[in-house]
């Protein structure tokens, strides 16, 4: 094997191989005899071309790492004989895979498709990646796109949509996606359906716009003065704060950040006293039930719940009423009488117990008010980092981490808190041990 050039991630995939790391078996070969897709056209529209190899040209090994590695990180297939690829395999002959990676993750393909894909299973409930493009979606790929800190997904004041300038009829006349902020975006998703259903790039047109909004009476706009980034987009707030008790809001925010679904980090030895009225202590006549099972789960999330006291979704839009604890939070309340009462946004951190401290690293304060300071827990926290490791890893490499990769997983994600950036976790992820074999 070639002597590696970029020496941060030698030193990332030596500490990769100390963990005894296996590489997985290669899947079968990728190469196609027929056309491929690739990003082609107008720089603002995604559209798909094809292309053939050169039946003549000699295809090398490296020029077929650089094939898979290309398809692996932006999701797209391109000729054999694609310039792109050949900067790639020069860069692999010489050692420098993370170099190679670099170019794949620069076209805009990795926006348009991988990330985009990827923020689309976490928008929603069903976790499938035919969900609608959304503020949340065009949030996560605009701060990748932009090298923001990706902390900045749970704690910025702002979104993205469009540039009008660039979504205009030929250029130029009317816009061809509604734009209306009130109308468009804030109580409804005209403007990313359109932005869907006429194809265009989000690489191409995403703009950030400071300040996230909200209207109670569909017809104002109200300043969220509680912002938490994608937690507080209109999509995440309509998923998760529609009817119920807001405690999805909790449940999904872990399992969607953190990586951990409720039965993952429940844990019946914490205190119960958020626990709300609505919860039956004696469930079917017996209060163990409820101390085995329903307090492992309530004690966390119930006493999280506050951050979300003054939010609900109704009439297709977010409304907020700082000061004021939204009806749902205390419905059912003759459950048990006796039970936690929310009157205000005052959250605690339960999920301390030393599992919990592993496995979500905790580095903020063990307490809070409000959505924006449940958002910056979670986003300075390890588990946050790892998250999106496993996340980016599933995406690229087509394959949950394996337990025992768990250990290597935290040395990429140690190296990504160097910098919170989501395209250099994409790269290094690409090109290490555990993802897509040197063969």
């Amino acid at each position: 094997m070639k002597k590696r050039t970029d020496a941060p991630t030698d030193r990332l995939f030596e500490k990769i191989g100390k963990i005894g790391m296996v590489l997985p078996v290669a899947a079968a070969s990728l190469l196609s005899t027929g056309s491929v897709a690739q990003v082609a056209g107008s720089p603002a529209k995604m559209t798909l071309g094809s292309a053939m190899p050169d039946p003549n040209g000699e295809i090398t090994a490296d020029r077929q790492r650089a094939y898979r590695l290309f398809k692996a990180i932006t999701g797209i297939a391109i000729a054999i004989d694609d310039s792109r690829l050949a900067q790639m395999e020069s860069l692999i002959a010489a050692g420098n895979e993370k170099g190679a990676a670099a170019i794949a993750t620069s076209d805009p393909s990795f926006y348009d498709v991988q990330l985009r894909d990827l923020a689309r299973k976490m928008s929603v409930r069903e976790e499938s990646v035919t969900a609608p493009l959304s503020d949340f979606v065009a949030t996560f790929v605009g701060v990748a796109r932009d090298g923001l800190d990706a902390r900045e997904l749970l704690s910025g004041n702002f979104i993205y949509r469009a540039d009008i300038a660039k979504v205009l009829v030929n250029g130029q006349g009317q816009p061809e996606v509604r734009n209306d902020t009130l109308a468009d975006i804030v109580n409804s998703n005209n403007h990313y359906a359109d932005l869907q259903a006429r194809s265009y790039s989000l690489y191409s047109v995403l703009v950030r716009e400071n300040g996230q909004q909200y209207s109670n009476d569909g017809e104002t706009l109200q300043p969220m003065t509680d912002a938490a980034g994608l937690i507080t987009t209109r999509q995440w707030i309509r998923e998760h704060a529609d009817a119920g008790t807001n405690r999805r809001l909790v449940e999904f925010s872990f399992r969607q950040f953190m990586c951990a679904p409720m039965e993952a980090w429940m844990d019946a030895s914490r205190p119960d006293d958020f626990v709300g009225r609505d919860v039956d202590r004696f469930p079917g006549g017996s209060h163990e039930k409820y101390q085995v099972t329903c307090k492992a789960c309530h004690t966390q999330m119930d006493a999280f719940r506050q951050a979300f006291a003054y939010v609900n979704f109704a009439g297709g839009r977010t409304r907020l009423t700082p000061g004021q604890v939204v009806g749902k939070m205390n419905r059912n309340s003759n459950m048990f009488p006796s039970g936690y009462s929310t009157t205000n946004d005052r959250w605690v951190n339960y999920a301390t117990a030393p599992r919990n401290a592993d496995q979500f690293g905790w580095r903020g304060p063990a307490s809070g008010s409000g959505m924006a300071d449940f958002g910056r827990l979670l986003a300075n926290s390890k588990g946050f980092s790892r998250c999106m490791t496993k996340r980016v890893f599933a995406s690229i490499c087509k394959r949950a981490p394996g337990p025992a990769e768990e250990a290597a997983i935290r040395v990429i994600a140690d190296q990504f808190e160097g910098d919170y950036k989501l395209k250099g976790l994409a790269e290094t992820v690409a090109v290490s041990p555990i993802c897509i074999s040197r063969e």
